[in-house]
């Protein structure tokens, strides 16, 4: 089973290459330079409708949206504890964090960096961006709590790919300039997080644009169009 992973740097799409890494998989990494606006060409977009990242596809079929990717790499992967597999509810609890980070925290962000997927007028996207940078801020501090309970970790007793979405997190934080000594429980799980080995095979791959399990350029050259 081949796998390829779409991703940009500075994405929430870091999450799913820790994922992989998490999992040991072979794995294929493929750079969208968004920049060049590569997420808007016709071959990405038959791969990802929406021009989004991540893309994780799976034997030439892809599985578009984050939660998507990483919900299929912890079924794909069981024994790798993508996941907790402890009860039913802290498997919930680990999804309801998922989800918070996604609809809320990476919305705002999107309000921030984004703003012409919502609006043209450039007035309407700097109210936007203040006001999403304002309720990012705002959110931050629950994000603290969890931290200041139980394992230290978001979901169950160890590290899952709920941490690895607060990593980036952490990342857009810095880049607005946010002071992390504000939230103390939070910058120190993230100080252990960063020095972990997946999490550094992950900070690798992003940077250089190769899957770490699999370096083949002739494979890493050119996307695979979506079956229809």
């Amino acid at each position: 089973m081949s796998l390829i992973l779409c991703y940009a740097p500075g994405t929430c799409a870091f999450a799913a290459i820790v994922a992989l890494e998490m999992a040991g998989a072979q794995y294929e990494a493929r750079r969208v330079n968004l920049q060049d606006g590569e997420q808007r060409e016709p071959a990405f977009k038959s791969i990802s409708p929406l021009g989004r990242v991540p893309a994780l596809i799976v034997d030439d079929l892809p599985v578009t949206e984050l939660i998507a990717v990483l919900t299929y790499c912890a079924n794909r992967f069981p024994d790798a504890g993508l996941l907790p597999a402890g009860s039913p509810l802290e498997l919930a609890r680990a999804y309801e964090t998922l989800s918070w980070f996604s609809t809320s925290l990476h919305a705002y962000i999107a309000q921030i960096f984004r703003g012409e997927r919502m609006a043209d007028d450039e007035g309407v996207k700097a109210h936007l961006k203040a006001v999403g940078r304002e309720r990012f801020v705002a959110q931050l501090p629950l994000l603290e709590q969890r931290y200041a309970v139980g394992s230290g970790y978001l979901a169950g007793p160890s590290f899952t790919v709920v941490d690895a979405f607060s990593i980036v997190i952490w990342r857009w934080a810095q880049k607005l300039e946010i002071d992390g000594a504000a939230y103390p429980n939070w910058s120190r799980a993230i100080a252990r997080d960063l020095e972990r080995p997946d999490v550094q095979r992950a900070c690798h791959v992003e940077a250089s644009g190769n899957g770490s399990r699999s370096n083949d350029p002739e494979t890493t050259a050119k996307l695979p169009l979506a079956r229809a």
